[in-house]
């Protein structure tokens, strides 16, 4: 009993334990660690800056092949571009966007800052050419039927012209323009750049 009541006994503070502390400075450590190395590995990905080429074609035709230029591309990363855009070879006169689509068939787009660039696809009027035929009739005589013909209509646009002169059954022998007029059945004319070629009547003695 004496060895007993003459012992002493050490007892630990209640609380956190030295351990615990420790194991909460190491798991911040290393998270600071996972944040520095991703922020260093973003740093360091190279910067891919892709941008379509601006492009042009007339009303009705097709749109042409697409491109763009790569800049920041590693010479063995097999990157390349798909495009689309709205317009189509109905698409009026305007500006339509060519946006590019990246391919990555090696999953190699995760090493790059990729910035894209959209182009511009440009539809101009289309040349459209309306001509009259010459013809010649005697004085006297009323004025021939006269005919000529459009070149240029796209897409089945309805658009055609009629043919007129000044001459008359009265007017004296000599020569006399055949003027074209455009008929513009379809609405569509502002999507032209319409040249007009006059005939010529001759009306003989």
């Amino acid at each position: 009993m004496n060895a007993l009541k003459n012992s002493s006994t050490a007892l630990l503070p209640i609380g956190k334990s030295k351990p615990q502390k420790s194991i909460t400075v190491f798991i911040a450590a290393m998270l600071l660690a996972m944040l520095a190395g991703s922020v260093a590995a973003h740093a360091q990905a190279a910067t891919l800056v892709v941008t379509a080429v601006n492009s042009g074609r007339f009303y009705g035709d097709p749109n042409p092949a697409f491109t763009a230029t790569f800049t920041g591309l590693r010479a063995d990363d097999n990157i390349t571009a798909v495009f689309s855009t709205v317009a189509d070879s109905s698409s009026p006169v305007g500006d339509y966007t060519i946006v590019p689509t990246l391919v990555d068939p090696d999953g190699k787009l995760s090493n790059y800052t990729v910035v894209i660039n959209n182009g511009t696809l440009t539809v101009t009027p289309a040349p459209l050419l309306v001509i009259a035929d010459d013809t010649a009739r005697a004085a006297g005589q009323p004025n021939p039927t006269f005919t000529g013909m459009v070149q240029g209509v796209k897409n089945g646009d309805d658009i055609t012209a009629t043919h007129d002169s000044p001459a008359t059954i009265a007017s004296e022998a000599g020569t006399y323009p055949i003027v074209p007029t455009v008929k513009d059945g379809s609405g569509k004319i502002s999507n032209y750049a319409v040249s007009i070629s006059q005939g010529t009547l001759t009306v003989t003695p």
